[in-house]
């Protein structure tokens, strides 16, 4: 709890000082074993979400949302081939690239998976102001839970962070924002309240998930 209060405190932003500190550069490798960088994605923007891939029903749920978000965009003419979805897990102890090709490809053939060291994925969650805390169960090493913040980001075609979008809007409605921010046709009623230059940036107080294996 201690370290999940400290997250938020330091993702404190105020109107007038500048977009919030989200986002950054990482060195992952995909699903396919190609190290990728956030150079890569420079001129597309990044729709991106952390999860696991032993998930029992969370992230399971969101990549449903997703990989509707994912056919809206790729259909609408403002945004079609202009986004890059990216899966990033949380658990790389876990989920290797193999795994995470074998797990993605039952949810959209365009959701680009990321892996890494412990020490990348936690370097790149804590770029992006992801919590995330493992708690061991028993003897066996496999046998932990996972809680973490459910959220998906947007990152726009410079690799600059835009805003997050949590589960109380619908595919739809998640749609609809990004076309408005692709397009630039998004004004202050765009953005999600404490998103951007607005009081504190509020993560993972109704969104989290704790998920056994």
């Amino acid at each position: 709890e201690k370290q999940r209060l400290e997250q938020l405190q330091s993702a404190k932003i105020g109107k007038g000082v500048g977009k919030p500190a989200i986002g950054g550069a990482f060195k992952l490798i995909d699903q396919n074993g190609k190290v990728r960088t956030d150079k890569d994605f420079l001129g597309k923007w990044m729709f991106v979400y952390f999860g696991f891939t032993y998930c029992p029903d969370i992230c399971p749920n969101e990549l449903m949302r997703m990989a509707e978000v994912i056919n809206n965009v790729d259909s609408a003419k403002e945004t079609a081939g202009k986004i890059e979805p990216l899966f990033i897990t949380i658990d790389p102890e876990r989920d290797g690239p193999v795994q995470l090709k074998e797990y993605l490809s039952d949810w959209h053939p365009r959701m680009i998976g990321l892996t890494g060291t412990p020490a990348e994925i936690a370097d790149t969650c804590k770029k992006y102001r992801v919590y995330y805390s493992k708690a061991q169960l028993g003897a066996d090493p496999n046998d932990y839970l996972i809680d973490h913040s459910i959220m998906f980001y947007l990152i726009d075609d410079k690799g600059e962070f835009v805003d997050y979008f949590g589960k109380s809007l619908t595919p739809q409605e998640i749609t609809d924002k990004i076309i408005k921010y692709v397009s630039g046709t998004a004004d202050d009623s765009t953005h999600t309240p404490n998103s951007i230059g607005i009081k504190q940036l509020v993560l993972p107080t109704d969104v989290k998930s704790t998920s056994r294996v």
